[in-house]
């Protein structure tokens, strides 16, 4: 359903559940006039365009239905406060009400699911309003899911029909009678459509054979009318009735045939037509489109197979040759339909290709030159660009081209062109998700008022409203469906370019300075500037810094000194960070720093830029691949150095950090790791050798990016470097760094040394060690957040040793290497969890059970003040271990990992309800039964937590069930509805999530979902479950995963019980109405043109639905197949014979292929929740890949993604075939 913003809906649900439960203990409130009752509460945060007219209604509804309204107002309340519409909503209820009477509150009372079909049904289509107000039979129709979701053939529709009429001897009554049939029809087509009962693919076919069955009864009919006989006429369907796609509101286009002579047939096909689109008192069945016969208009009503044969050879466009695709015999004699079709094959599928696509082409861009001069270039759902026709030309091109694909449908053509290679897999894919897209969009835009609509409404109001009702939810909903529409639009039109347009898309050196001048240079240097350099070196350094301008911030100047070796001076302005970056462009373009010399100016004079000194720095470096250092090489460097300088300038430095950062990262993944040991190093810090600087002498082996990483940690220790030394000898460095803190002072605080010397030793280690880590560039950016938090600890040093150790270091640096999503949700956000699991790595090679845990756990509530603040810590703790665990690999297997993180959420479920269940009894007392048995209740999991199929995160599903009504037995006593609903209120509030999608408790699949009580009672569990009871297919279907996880045991076997009954009972598994599910997932959760991990056509959604499926199909006989573990489950349906060996292969392992998947995505981007696959060109594709261990071999992962999709799909189409 459709609803409020969160907040809103929070507050109005919260109410609603506790007003529904506490009215079982309040006593009898006095009766007060309608005019002078309160509204109901809730009402007024229900978003009414019209509130004053919305409360008269209510008013005026609980004046005449008191005790009606009484029984259903929370229910209606609900329902408004999700409606897409909800003014139009409340006057339909009570327009319905007023036809209907009292009694229509005893069927809403009985079946509360009613009131949210109607609803749903009053906001989306003032249509289907009408014909539901004008049904005698309407409402219950609607509320009997097997009439309402019956599928019915075209020999049922066809026969229902011609009984419909022939109850009737007047004519006109007659196709009165045709039309009521067909409007009854309509409401049942369309309330399944939008409750979500039919997918689009059912919606297509249902329509559409209603429509030929109509047809042959209107035939039927024109032969009692004319007396002529069908025997040698012929009706072909053409278009989208063809296809068997027809919209709501189509037009049917047809084409009649005959043997023999026309003329004598014309009597028939004119009353077969008046029969069909003639308007009487209760409307038309269809507009009627004859202009695809031969000469259009112009043409014969009537044509013989010989004249249109003639027609075809000699005289049709291309555009009549295409629409000839679609052709189907629907009525008369189909044997002379076929009889055509078979003789026009040859002619059709021999045009030259360059003539198809040319003329395709020229067709579509008249059509969208005529929508452009009437101003409607944007929108155009069927003909604009990137429209339906897009994708129903690019299919029949490739079939005008292609013989081999011959199918009418375009959904079904569309994988067949993907199998003989005619479109690649993401093509498919794209063109597919959005056909099915933009054709739903279609429908509502149609069934709205049964009107032949194409175009997006351009206001806002309207807009936000087709949205919605589309299930675009919550504020901006407008925005979002119109991006999606048009991503999907931009995706297709690519497509459509490739294939029929033919095109691409269009949218793609001096004089020696003056001797004061080089004075002034040498004045701001330190002392030893001019014993480092000579004469000629100064010089060169005075004309650089003199050229230095808000334009030229920073400036290069390069020398080879012989073969191997390159003098490279660099002078700019001494922005905080600069160093850093100077020297990590040095190591991406593949230099070795062999010596260098850095001097800052010490004094301003007046030579700054905005309160900025200049630098000198100078190195000597060699290069590690690249022989050929050509101007062009070093003017590579200059720039990148200067767009980097440029961040600096305007206050960008963490941008210009991190997007160097991710480079040098980037460069270390391609760094093989050497293996070589951690090696002590020599640190001096030195006081007394000059006068105003601490002097820092360290000598270790040479390790790349140290110098980069290194001036970038003391910037965050607030220790400037005016000067630096570097000379590298063999594999070993000696550095010599003059430094001071943010004061300009020594450094001479024996704590400030302390951390200098320990981060020195750090960063040495670790740059040491990023080779090993999984991902060098995520690595980078979090160690310095790493370096951030650990400074700011006060014993950190202290620390440092257990922290020093390669064992350690080693996990640390693949930790943060791992992803945005890890270091955002745990290690930075858990920074405290951090030091005691990484100093201390042998703690993670044993996972703990859940008996370990649990006395782990009692020994800390044991002494806690606050248990909810204990419980959480913990939980946070142990979830940072288990993540840690499954990172460095402990956890091998998915499902290792999936148990221990399933123990961990039952420890906590378990404690957590205890607790808060000790609470209600010492404040209400213990809950008895009517009998004064206590009354007892479970906890139940479903979804991934069910399975014990839990990942990174994964939502906790959960389900809580009470024994009974009765009361508590202390001295405040009220109803056990209060006290469970109170109880899980407590629960809820009791477990924390640090963010969402981690630990996050999801109460959803309870009955009536947000509507229903977050505590139910067992027979309210029991009447909504059972077979005929008001559970949507999808909910029922959940079941398969309930799994009894703490309460009382009993109860829980009783459930499980149940469970078996009401799933496993024999009757099939509804493919239609979870296949109709889907496409919702898919129009809201998948973007255009990309792949989602979980919610894509043959992503991991299918797999697990295609598994229950065939669990509820055959669990009824084998009970062996009741299992609530995926894997499990494929087990036990291979054991059994219900999946071949070839099947539970390929299914498995798109099931392992499709875990690790997701889990990789969770893990390598920040959004725990977005699971989308990044582009295949990427940074970030390519990490995936070698998160998933497929190296460097990025088009291995590309093909992987495709052949499982494909195979989940085709399984799932033949173990599961729609009826």
């Amino acid at each position: 359903m459709i609803g409020l913003s969160q907040g809103i809906q929070q507050n109005l649900y919260l109410f609603l559940e506790y007003n529904f439960f506490m009215t079982e203990t309040s006593g009898q409130n006095q009766k007060s006039p309608a005019s002078t009752r309160p509204m109901p509460e809730g009402f007024a945060l229900i978003p009414f365009g019209d509130g004053s007219n919305a409360a008269s209604i209510m008013k005026r509804l609980e004046g005449k239905y008191e005790a009606g309204m009484k029984d259903v107002s929370n229910w209606l309340i609900t329902g408004l406060a999700n409606a897409v519409d909800p003014d139009r909503s409340l006057i339909h209820f009570e327009r319905l009400a007023d036809a209907t009477g009292e009694s229509l509150f005893d069927i809403l009372s009985d079946n509360p699911r009613l009131i949210e079909i109607l609803i749903t049904l009053f906001s989306t289509s003032a249509f289907l309003t009408e014909i539901l107000l004008g049904t005698p039979d309407g409402i219950e129709l609607i509320s009997q899911r097997n009439l309402l979701t019956e599928k019915k053939t075209v020999e049922q529709f066809q026969s229902e029909a011609i009984t419909a009429f022939q109850q009737h001897e007047n004519h006109h009554e007659k196709l009165d009678a045709l039309r009521r049939y067909q409007r009854r029809q309509l409401l049942r087509i369309g309330v399944s459509d939008f409750l979500d009962l039919f997918d689009l693919r059912t919606v297509f076919a249902q329509v559409s054979r209603m429509a030929i069955g109509l047809v042959r009864a209107c035939l039927a009919l024109a032969v009692e009318q004319t007396g002529i006989s069908a025997s040698g006429f012929s009706v072909l369907a053409m278009g989208k009735l063809g296809a068997r796609e027809l919209n709501y509101s189509s037009d049917i286009d047809l084409l009649f045939v005959c043997r023999g002579e026309a003329e004598k047939y014309y009597d028939l096909g004119k009353a077969l037509i008046e029969n069909i689109s003639m308007s009487t008192s209760k409307g038309f069945l269809y507009r009627v489109d004859m202009r695809l016969r031969p000469w259009g208009h112009e043409g014969a009503l009537v044509t013989s197979k010989e004249g249109y044969l003639r027609y075809f050879t000699d005289s049709a466009l291309m555009w009549e040759k295409q629409a000839f695709l679609k052709a189907r015999p629907i009525a008369g004699n189909l044997g002379l339909g076929e009889e055509l079709r078979n003789e026009i094959k040859p002619m059709l599928y021999s045009i030259p290709p360059d003539e198809v696509r040319a003329g395709i082409f020229s067709m579509k861009q008249r059509t969208e030159e005529f929508l452009a001069e009437k101003g409607r270039d944007w929108g155009e759902v069927k003909l604009g660009e990137g429209s339906i026709r897009d994708v129903e030309f690019v299919v029949q091109a490739l079939q005008l081209t292609h013989p081999s694909i011959r199918t009418r449908a375009t959904l079904k053509a569309i994988p067949l062109l993907r199998d003989d290679q005619l479109l690649t897999s993401v093509e498919a894919r794209t063109l597919t998700e959005g056909y099915v897209f933009l054709r739903t969009i279609e429908h509502y835009l149609q069934i709205t008022n049964y009107q032949q609509i194409y175009s997006l409404p351009t206001d806002k109001n309207s807009l936000n409203l087709l949205a919605r009702r589309l299930g675009f939810e919550g504020g901006g909903a407008a925005d979002r469906f119109v991006d999606a529409y048009e991503k999907h639009c931009q995706a297709i039109r690519a497509i459509f370019l490739k294939y029929v347009g033919n095109q691409s898309n269009p949218k793609a050196s001096v004089s020696m300075e003056s001797n004061r001048q080089v004075a002034q240079h040498v004045a701001r240097m330190d002392a030893s500037y001019s014993d480092t350099f000579n004469a000629q070196e100064i010089n060169l350094h005075t004309r650089l810094t003199e050229s230095l301008s808000h334009e030229k911030p920073v400036l290069v100047d390069t020398n080879a000194l012989d073969s191997f070796r390159w003098c490279v001076t660099i002078v700019g302005y001494d922005y905080l960070g600069i160093l850093s970056l100077i020297s990590g462009l040095l190591f991406l373009y593949d230099l070795n720093i062999l010596e260098s010399q850095i001097f800052t100016y010490e004094s301003n004079g007046g030579d700054i830029e905005n309160g900025v000194k200049k630098f000198v720095d100078v190195f000597v470096v060699s290069p590690l691949h690249n022989d050929d250092l050509n101007n062009q090489f070093w003017q590579a460097y200059s720039d990148d150095l200067l767009g980097l300088m440029r961040k600096l300038q305007t206050g960008k430095r963490r941008e210009a950090q991190v997007d160097l950062a991710k480079r040098v990262g980037a460069r270390f993944q391609a760094t093989p790791a050497d293996g070589m040991p951690l090696y002590p190093m020599e640190i001096e810090i030195d006081n007394e050798a000059d006068e105003k600087y601490t002097v820092l002498r360290i000598g270790a082996p040479d390790t790349a990016g140290f110098l980069y990483e290194f001036s970038n940690a003391l910037a965050l220790s607030h220790i400037n470097v005016v000067r630096m030394q570097v000379q590298t000898v063999g594999n070993r460095a000696c550095d010599v760094l003059y430094v001071h803190d943010d004061r300009g002072e020594k450094i001479l605080s024996a704590q400030k040394q302390r951390e200098l010397r320990a981060a020195t030793v750090l960063i040495k280690h670790f740059t040491h060690l990023l080779p090993h880590s999984p991902n060098p560039e995520s690595a980078m950016l979090h160690f310095r957040e790493f370096l951030y938090q650990l400074f700011k600890r006060p014993n950190w040093v202290d620390e440092f040793a257990r922290i020093e150790r390669p064992e350690v270091l080693n996990a640390l640096a693949r930790l943060l290497g791992v992803s945005d999503f890890l270091w955002d949700d745990f290690l930075r956000m858990q920074y405290s969890n951090l030091f005691p699991i990484v100093s201390d790595v042998s703690t993670l090679e044993a996972a703990p059970t859940k008996k370990q845990m649990k006395r782990e756990l009692d020994k800390i509530l044991s002494t806690s003040k606050d248990w909810r603040e204990s419980v959480n810590e913990f939980k946070d703790r142990e979830m940072f271990r288990i993540d840690m665990r499954h990172i460095l690999g402990h956890s091998a297997e998915f499902g290792e990992f999936s148990a221990e993180l399933t123990d961990l959420v039952e420890l906590v479920i378990e404690t957590a309800y205890h607790h808060c269940r000790q609470e209600m009894i010492e404040k209400y007392g213990v809950p008895r039964l009517e009998d004064g048995k206590e009354c007892c209740a479970s906890m139940l999991a479903l979804g991934k937590c069910g399975g014990r199929e839990l990942g990174f995160a994964s939502d906790i599903e959960l389900m809580f069930i009470y024994a009974g009504q009765g009361e508590t037995s202390g001295a405040k006593k009220v109803a056990n509805s209060v006290f469970h609903e109170e109880l899980m209120h407590s629960f809820i509030l009791s477990i924390k999530a640090r963010q969402e999608g981690v630990f996050h408790i999801d109460l959803q699949l309870r009955p009536y979902g947000k509507a229903g009580s977050q505590a139910v009672a067992l027979d309210a569990f029991t009447r909504y479950y059972a077979p005929g009871g008001q559970a949507w297919p999808y909910e029922r279907q959940a079941l398969v995963k309930l799994r009894p996880i703490c309460g009382d045991e009993k109860l829980g076997k009783q459930l499980s019980d149940l469970r078996d009954q009401y799933v496993y009972h024999g009757e099939e598994f509804d493919v239609t109405a979870m296949r109709a599910m889907r496409e919702r997932q898919e129009r809201h959760l998948v973007q255009a043109g990309t792949f989602n991990a979980k919610f894509s056509p043959g992503a991991l959604v299918d797999i697990e639905y295609l598994v229950q499926g065939l669990q509820i199909n055959y669990g009824a006989k084998d009970p062996t197949l009741r299992q609530t573990n995926i894997r499990e489950a494929m087990a036990a349906l291979h054991k059994s014979g219900y999946l071949s060996d070839d099947e539970y292969d390929r299914l498995r392992k798109a099931h392992t292929f499709t875990r690790w998947l997701i889990d990789s995505l969770r893990v390598v981007r920040g959004n725990a929740k977005d699971i989308t696959i990044p582009p295949f060109d990427s940074e970030e594709f390519a990490y995936l890949a070698r998160r998933l261990r497929y190296g460097s071999d990025v088009e291995r992962l590309v093909q992987d993604l495709s052949r499982y999709a494909q195979d989940v799909q085709e399984l799932n189409l033949r173990l599961l075939p729609a009826k």
